[in-house]
Formats: C-alpha cells, structure tokens, sequence
C-alpha cells in the first residue's frame, strides 16, 4: 500500500502544509531563502504532519492552528536533517545534494538555525503554551541525541541500552511529539492522548531501527545515499550489536578507529548479510510496530485509528 493511499484521510490538509512550507521557509536573505528551497526540493513522506494531522481525528481541531503545528513539527525535521548532513559531511540527501554540498557548512548550520527558529515562531503563534512546551522539549532532546551520537563514534563497546535512548532522543522523540501535538491542538481526552503519545514513541523507534537496517540493505539508488555509511562513521546501530555478538566480527569492528574506506568495511557487511543479525533486526523493527498498533487499542474505530495502523505496517516494511 502506498503513502498516498495511507494518506487517504488527510491528503487535503498534508497538500496544505505543503503549500504552507513554501510560503513560510521563504526568507528576506537569499542564501537562506535558496537553501529553504533546496530542501523542499529533495522532497520528503511528511510522515511527520501526517501523525499530526492523523492524530488530530480523535478530537476537534481549527484547521489553521492544524496546519500550523504540523508544518513547525516539518520544519524542525528538515533543520535536524540539516545539522545531520554537516556532521557526517555527507553529500547526499534523497538522491539530491545537500545543502551543505550545495552552498557551505556555514549556510547550512546558520539554515538549519534559521528553521528551528521558524519552527518555534509558528507554533507560538497558535497561544496554547503547552504546544511550545512539548516543541522545546522535544527540540532539547534531539539536540542532546545528536551529541550523544557524536560522543559515541567509534565507541564499539557502548550498550544496546545506550542505542535504544540515543535513538529515542534523536529520532523517536520527533515522532512522538508529532502525536501528541496533533492530540493536544484537537482538544483529545487524556487517555487518547497518552495513546497515541506512546504510539508515536514506538513507531519513532521502529522508524530509526527500520533505517538503520536499510543503511545495509537497500541500495544506493533506493537509499539516496552511499550504503554502510552508519558504520564507516561509526555509528553502532542494532545489526552492528547484533553482528558484534560474534567473536571474530567484534574483533574486526574493534579496529575501526576513523572513516575506513569501503574495501576496509566489506567484509564486515558480507558476515551481517549471512548471520542473520539483519533478520533479527527485522525481528525488532516487527516488535515495536506491533507494540505501537496495541498502544492503540483504547481509541475509537475510525478510518483516521485505520490509517494510523497502515502507517506503522508501512513504517516497518518500507525500502527506502
């Protein structure tokens, strides 16, 4: 089943946060307004608003105030994606040049800066504090999650425990916060809201685990970026912590200390193709979706609870 299909319920409003993204990222400087552009320009699933939006279905909610908060949740993405590429110096987002690789490190940090402020000023906008409140937080934890990251480079030693919270902090949070705008702005009960807060958790960690896999699964064109790149820049995922259980494979990882280069790695990712390290991967990724479709169980039947449980089967099996 396609996005569009899943998307069924809320295509209108997902075509006006697009509509709203371009005419709000539009800046006065034109370095930032042509990065703005850039990024738009590489596309994206607006997974993200579509939790908004979908989440909004259990209650009542202005369709402007709507629009507004999922285009904020977008617009903090698409910094982090940002921030992202100029930390791991990468040059492809998407299949498309990054806006780092398109402009300069400078711009893209000071572009990426320019869209959290965006982000903070438009969900302001809609005067319910609890909606600032929920977005500051989730922006410090994906900052400290990308910190975290960066201190665990090349750190093969660190726990699955660590990973599970970095990426809760990095990827989930995003995710979560995404459901539990979407409950806030449309006035949902507290148990609803708790549901579909908790459901954004799971899918966010089955998100990140799903990704994590198809740095070694997919290819570069389904990818839109080199494959192994997690590992060349040493970044442990689950299949490493998996594949790492074996002596010969942890012995061979130990000795990654800097960017190895593609002949140093490939053997590496020849043992996880055949240990099955990203099967049970896979194993995990099932886990959460199943976990996150329970989480919904107290909502009301509805196409938009249908949908939702489309989104996380779709979350757990898609290619690129």
């Amino acid at each position: 089943m396609s996005l569009h299909s899943i998307y069924r319920d809320v295509t209108k409003e997902v075509n006006l946060v697009d509509r709203f993204l371009i005419s709000h990222i539009a800046s006065e400087e034109p370095t930032i307004d042509a990065a703005g552009k850039q990024l738009l320009k590489a596309g994206g699933k607006r997974i993200r608003p579509a939790f908004v939006l979908l989440a909004s279905k259990f209650g009542e909610a202005d369709r402007d105030e709507l629009i507004r908060v999922a285009a904020s949740l977008e617009l903090v993405h698409m910094a982090s994606l940002v921030h992202d590429d100029v930390i791991d110096d990468a040059e492809l987002r998407r299949g498309k040049p990054t806006v780092m690789q398109y402009f300069d490190e400078e711009v893209a940090l000071y572009s990426g800066n320019y869209l959290f402020g965006e982000a903070i000023r438009l969900i302001g906008e809609v005067g319910k504090p609890e909606l600032v409140q929920v977005m500051v937080h989730t922006m410090r934890e994906i900052c400290e999650g990308e910190i975290e990251q960066i201190y665990d480079q090349y750190d093969w030693e660190q726990s699955i425990k660590r990973y599970i919270k970095r990426i809760e902090r990095k990827t989930a949070i995003l995710i979560e916060a995404s459901c539990h705008l979407g409950a806030i702005v449309a006035n949902c009960s507290a148990t609803d809201t708790k549901a579909l807060r908790l459901f954004g958790r799971d899918i966010g960690l089955a998100f990140q685990i799903a990704d994590d896999l198809l740095d070694f699964t997919a290819n570069r064109t389904e990818l839109g970026k080199p494959v192994a790149e997690d590992l060349r820049h040493g970044h442990k995922t689950l299949p490493v912590f998996y594949g790492a259980e074996d002596a010969v494979f942890y012995e061979r990882l130990s000795k990654i200390e800097s960017m190895p280069t593609h002949e140093e790695v490939a053997p590496l990712l020849s043992f996880l193709q055949t240990s099955g390290a990203l099967e049970r991967t896979q194993q995990t990724v099932d886990h959460y979706i199943h976990r996150a479709i329970k989480r919904l169980e107290p909502l009301p039947k509805s196409s938009a609870k249908r949908s939702l449980e489309e989104v996380a089967r779709y979350v757990g099996k898609r290619k690129g």
